[in-house]
């Protein structure tokens, strides 16, 4: 809250300095009767203009006050010494009082805008899938089941077929043909202006489909032994001939490495599916150590 000081309590250098007070004769009289509510303390600016002006503390009661809540306004003791129009404040006082207030009478509801014509529909065209083709080789597992059995026998450890095929399915894809429809990045034909060498090689993304073959099976028949009566007798032997066994070649299954890929990409897949074949067929242990 604001302090009220008198002019009085100014120190006297300073008293000095203050203006004359105005006559009453100069003073201009506001139409308002209201003044400064007594319940309210002087805004700090209001005091500040007062002891500027040489006005002294009684005469506050005395000057028409147009603030809100009866407030004094520095207008109004400005009005009030002649220094700007008498009617000034009031009217100020007026015009905010009407801005106060916001005007609705020219409102109007707006009519209720007329339905949109549905739009019509576009149809999308649908991509036609690529055509596609199938490309397989046939590969021999036999070396790998020989790494797992030297594995086994000599480390004592057991490496399942699928790290095999896990590991050279991961090597096959590295540094795959491009194809002939790919479009080298930005940052590639950046590198082919400053003198690199293009890229042709990309790394794939194929993972094989594994069918496998029934092992050929090799017939061994028994070798017959005559009876040596029989032989020399020259009499045929009524003996029903040995039955032939069947024995399975260890390692001789054969199986289908097979992949679904558009017409375009046909070769590269090839290449693909032949690197899984020498993987797996040349020294298939050097996958595991």
């Amino acid at each position: 809250m604001a302090a009220k000081i008198s002019v009085g309590q100014v120190p006297a250098m300073f008293a000095r300095r203050q203006q004359q007070v105005f006559g009453v004769g100069r003073r201009l009289q506001s139409t308002s009767t209201q003044t400064q509510n007594p319940a309210y303390p002087l805004y700090p600016s209001v005091a500040q203009l007062l002891r500027e002006k040489g006005i002294p503390k009684t005469d506050v009661s005395k000057i028409p006050a147009s603030g809100p809540k009866g407030r004094l306004l520095k207008g109004d003791v400005l009005a009030y010494i002649g220094q700007i129009a008498s009617d000034y404040p009031a009217t100020q006082a007026a015009t905010l009082a009407k801005l106060t207030h916001l005007d609705l009478s020219n409102i109007k509801i707006a009519p209720a805008p007329a339905p949109a014509a549905p739009a019509a529909v576009e149809e999308k065209p649908v991509a036609t899938p690529p055509p596609m083709t199938s490309v397989a080789v046939s590969v021999s597992l036999a070396a790998v089941l020989s790494a797992q059995k030297k594995l086994q026998d000599n480390l004592g450890v057991t490496v399942p077929l699928s790290r095999f095929l896990a590991i050279a399915t991961d090597i096959a894809n590295e540094d795959l043909p491009r194809l002939a429809s790919f479009k080298p990045s930005a940052d590639e034909l950046f590198d082919e202006v400053l003198g690199a060498e293009p890229v042709d090689t990309s790394r794939g993304d194929y993972l094989p489909e594994l069918n496998a073959i029934e092992a050929t099976q090799t017939v061994r028949s028994k070798p017959v032994t005559e009876d040596l009566i029989d032989f020399l007798s020259a009499e045929p032997s009524k003996k029903a001939a040995p039955a032939a066994y069947v024995e399975a070649a260890p390692g001789a299954a054969s199986n289908v490495f097979s992949l679904t890929v558009p017409v375009d990409e046909q070769s590269r897949a090839k290449e693909f599916l032949e690197r899984i074949k020498t993987l797996l067929s040349v020294e298939p242990v050097r996958l595991v150590l």
